[in-house]
């Protein structure tokens, strides 16, 4: 029986390996943000951890 966090790190996995596929078929591009953009959508602030 695996852990919820095992559970969570194989759909994270599903997930980035999906992303992977689609970027090398072509049918999903990533682009850097334009100068325009950056002032737009700034960072967001790290949040702090919790617990330990």
């Amino acid at each position: 029986m695996k852990t919820t966090r095992e559970r969570a790190e194989e759909r994270r996995l599903a997930k980035l390996e999906l992303v992977r596929e689609q970027v090398a078929n072509g049918s999903l591009v990533i682009r850097n943000m334009t100068d325009d953009e950056r002032l737009r959508y700034p960072p967001r602030p790290v949040k702090p951890r919790r617990g330990s």
